[in-house]
This record gives structure tokens, C-alpha cells and sequence, in this order.
């Protein structure tokens, strides 16, 4: 194919212009390799234009090459300092890195360059969980489709910006606007399929979440053996691989699938994220546990594990449980001393406040420690952080009357965290893996959910259907907690007067 190009497209035949060009057409198809050798060539053709370089970013973006993607943007930022789109997808390399105040001044100088930008607004309020910034968001996608009637992916990125906003008819209106002009845009199908399993619609929900495998940039690269991927057929005598794909809370929640997988193969294989291999060793159907990086033994079939819903035509009244699933490793229970820790309080409760700031919409559901202050106010209570990463720093100053006992500088994987968890009355968080975890054990958790919530969560509702020991918490307005954790904190206050 180089060759091809090579021949066809040289700079002597084609001009930078028409270069520039092709490179796009390839980075909308996700053609990585093809875009990049075409952005190339338009770069030697005209080495003062900020265009190859931008086309560079775009490409290596969506393959992944994040601090590549980010070096192309600054080369195109440098020759033209105005150029917003270029200012926007820095904001979002860096997004996708963890630096949130260097997105946050990309994103700013990208609407200080174009106010009306969509993309900088969405990205923009991503962040600070700015309403008005989604507005305008969707106001400058809209005037899109109206000047682009044609448009299938200004469709998409419409549906995405009112699912935000929770107008979630009008979200799937758009998706299917954009289907009916590109009945195979991976991108809308995805999108819709959020927006289906939200509303508890899984049936339709289900299917649709499998188109992810066809978008360029989806964060879980499908994994390629020869193979074949399961499709819930009987394979006696031979095993079935499942694989975690994406975030741990995701592995916690489907390895429950793995008995319904054995009654149907000889053997279960799972690999799953070193951090869950010992935890995962005991959870019943499976008969061995790999972590990635690690031999894989022979298999007959394999399959992703959040692909399983659909193997197995969930709906919200099959939803598999059959009691908690996930078990502490007695050993490690056994050597913590809560019942010391606590000394003559009635509950013990885990605390989780934030997440992983590399996620893209961390801010959204992330909180600090002194905004669970008025959990204080529940007398006979001992709390103890569950938090790690940068975060837990903040356990060394708790809120004003709060008693916090930070045990986590022995946590060295989800097993030491299960081992904590199972020694505790009640564990309060935010959406994160440690909910998973707590609502695979069948410990009492009550969750604090964002206004505009992952699908799992649902609407209005304050039970989870995938975990009964689970409660949620719901924001009432985008970006303001004050509602929910004061629901939270009375709830507490009773449920230790109870005790």
C-alpha cells in the first residue's frame, strides 16, 4: 500500500492541498497507518503549514498515541497560535492523561479563540461540570446539522452532548438521525446503546454496545485470537476464554457470568487486570485465573466478559444473582483488628471519595474528603478510608468530628481490599471499582451518583438492580453534591441510632 502511495501520491504529482486532504479522508475512516503516511508527505510538500501536523495529531490520537498525538498539536499550535480545533484536541490528549489544569487551560484558550466551538464546550464541561457550557455545546452542534443536513457524525456528537444534558428522547433522536444517513457509523450505535441501557431498554441496549469492536478509537483494543468468539453454543469438552476489557469495577461486576459460562464448556478461563488475579481465584465457574501479560493456555472459544449480557439476552429481570460472588480471603480478614480500631462504636463504614483523575469524566463523580463532613454528625461511627492513589493523602486531615482510621498503606491489591471491606458494616463511595467490589460481596454500599449517571445506575430508581445490597444517592443538579450527601448523612445518623 506505502508503495502504492508512494508512486501515485509523490510531491512532484500532487500538491500539499490535496495531500492534506487524503490524510483526512483517512483519519474520518481510521485508516491510522494510510492517514499518517499522507500527512507526511503533505508536511515535506509544505513544511510551514500547520495542517499535517494537526491531520498527525488526530490520527495518533485515535490510535492511542496520546504524548505523540499531544506533540503533533503543539507543532500545529506553534505555526498558528489561533488555531482552536488544534488548542481543543490538546485539551483532550491531556484529558486522557491525567493533567486536568493543563486540558482546562487548552480548552480555555480554544474557546477564548471560538466561543461557539461544540467540541470545547463539551470537553470544557466535562471537566468543570459546566450546564452552560453543555448548552452551548449542543446549540453549536445543532447549527451543525443545520448547515450539514448530511452530517451523520454532527448527529452523534449532538446525541452525546443532550445525553449529558439527561434529554435522553431527544439524545436518541439524534443517533437515530445519524443512522439513517450512515447506517453503519460505529460511533452512533455505541452512543445509542448507552442512552437504551440507561432507560433499562437491554434487549436493544445489548446489541448495540457491540459495535464498540468497530470504532478506531475505542479504548479496549478487540483482542485477535485465531479462535473463534464465543456465542453461548455448547463447546464440550473444550474451554472458553473470558478477558477483562476494560476497568476493573466492570471485571467485578460480569465475572458473575462465569457459572452460567461453565454449564455450557468443560473449563473457564478468565484473564483479568493483575490487580484482581488472587481475588478472582475463588469466584465460582471459573476453573483458572491468568493476568494479562501472562501465558495463555489452550482454549476453544473466546470471549469478552462485558460482551456476556448480550450471550446471554439479559434484561433487567435476568439480571444473574444468586448471592454475593466475590469472597475475602479469610487468612487476610482474620489479621485486621477493625473491632480494636473502632473501639466502642456502634458501625463501621468505608469511605471512598475519588476515582482515577485519568478517567475521562472523573470530575464528575469525584469529590474530596471535607465534602463528606456532615457525616460527622452520626455518633458511633468509625470511619475507614478505602481511598488510594493520590487522594488518600487527605485521610491525614479529616473533617472536624470525623473519626477515620486510614488502614490502607497495607493494601496492596483488591484482595487486601476485599479483606478490609468484608470487617465493615457499610461502605459509603462514589462510583468507582470499590462499589463494585463491595456490591459483588454482598456488603451493604450506598452509592453517591452523578446527575447525568453511567448506564448502570439507571434513572430516578435508588436500588441497583445488578447488586441488592446497593443504594444510590443521586445528585439533583449537575456538579452539586450538597443534596445527596446530606441524604446520606441522615441516613446515617439512623442507621446508628438502630444499632
Amino acid at each position: 500500500m506505502l508503495n502504492w502511495i508512494r508512486s501515485k501520491f509523490s510531491p512532484a504529482r500532487v500538491d500539499a492541498a490535496r495531500l492534506l486532504q487524503l490524510a483526512e479522508s483517512a483519519a474520518d475512516a481510521g485508516r491510522t497507518g494510510e492517514g499518517l503516511e499522507f500527512a507526511r508527505r503533505a508536511h515535506e510538500a509544505d513544511p510551514t503549514a500547520p495542517g499535517p501536523h494537526y491531520v498527525t495529531g488526530r490520527l495518533l490520537q485515535d490510535a492511542g498515541r496520546l504524548a505523540e498525538a499531544e506533540s503533533s498539536y503543539r507543532a500545529a499550535i506553534a505555526i498558528q497560535p489561533a488555531h482552536a480545533r488544534a488548542h481543543n484536541n490538546l485539551g483532550c490528549v491531556l484529558h486522557m492523561q491525567g493533567k486536568l489544569e493543563e486540558a482546562l487551560a487548552a480548552y480555555r484558550r480554544a474557546l477564548d479563540l471560538d466561543p461557539d466551538l461544540p467540541q470545547a464546550n463539551q470537553n470544557f464541561a466535562a471537566i468543570v461540570r459546566n450546564g452552560g457550557a453543555l448548552e452551548r455545546a449542543a446549540l453549536g452542534y445543532l447549527r451543525r446539522t443545520q448547515q450539514q443536513p448530511g452530517d451523520a457524525m454532527a448527529y452523534n456528537d449532538l446525541g452525546n452532548t443532550l445525553r449529558e444534558l439527561g434529554r435522553h428522547q431527544e439524545a436518541l433522536a439524534a443517533y437515530g438521525r445519524a443512522l439513517a444517513l450512515e447506517p453503519g457509523l460505529a460511533q452512533a450505535h455505541f452512543s445509542r446503546a448507552f442512552v437504551l441501557l440507561l432507560l433499562g431498554d437491554y434487549e436493544a441496549g445489548w446489541q448495540e454496545y457491540e459495535w464498540r469492536w468497530r470504532i478506531p478509537a475505542f479504548n479496549a483494543p478487540a483482542r485477535r485470537f485465531p479462535q473463534p468468539v464465543w456465542d453461548g453454543k455448547p463447546v464440550p469438552g473444550g474451554a472458553v476464554l473470558l478477558h477483562a476489557e476494560q476497568g476493573l469495577g466492570d471485571t467485578l461486576q460480569f465475572v458473575r457470568y462465569a457459572p452460567l459460562v461453565a454449564k455450557r464448556c468443560a473449563e473457564v478461563i478468565l484473564e483479568c487486570q493483575p490487580e484482581l488475579g488472587a481475588l478472582m481465584r475463588d469466584v465460582a465457574g471459573l476453573h483458572r485465573v491468568v493476568t494479562r501479560g501472562d501465558s495463555l493456555p489452550a482454549f476453544a472459544a473466546h470471549a469478552p466478559l462485558m460482551s456476556l449480557p448480550a450471550v446471554f439476552s439479559t434484561t433487567l429481570a435476568t439480571i444473574p444473582w444468586s448471592g454475593a460472588y466475590v469472597r475475602a480471603d479469610p487468612v487476610r480478614a482474620g489479621a485486621l483488628d477493625l473491632a480494636g480500631r473502632a473501639g466502642a462504636s456502634r458501625l463501621k463504614v468505608g469511605l471512598v471519595w475519588a476515582g482515577r483523575p485519568q478517567q475521562w469524566d472523573d470530575r464528575k463523580r469525584s469529590i474530596s474528603l471535607d465534602m463528606l463532613a456532615p457525616l460527622a454528625r452520626a455518633a458511633g461511627v468509625t470511619f475507614f478510608s478505602l481511598q488510594v492513589g493520590a487522594a488518600a493523602a487527605q485521610s491525614a486531615k479529616p473533617p472536624e468530628g470525623m473519626r477515620l482510621v486510614d488502614l490502607t498503606a497495607s493494601i496492596a491489591d483488591f484482595s487486601d481490599t476485599a479483606a478490609l471491606v468484608s470487617r465493615l458494616d457499610l461502605v459509603i463511595t462514589i462510583d468507582t471499582s470499590v462499589a463494585h467490589l463491595a456490591g459483588a460481596m454482598g456488603v451493604p454500599v450506598w452509592v453517591l451518583v452523578a446527575h447525568a449517571p453511567d448506564w448502570r445506575y439507571h434513572l430516578v430508581r435508588e436500588d441497583q438492580p445488578w447488586y441488592p445490597t446497593m443504594r444510590l444517592f443521586r445528585q439533583e443538579r449537575d456538579g452539586d453534591w450538597t443534596g445527596a450527601i446530606a441524604r446520606v448523612s441522615e441516613e446515617l445518623v439512623r442507621r446508628a441510632s438502630q444499632v
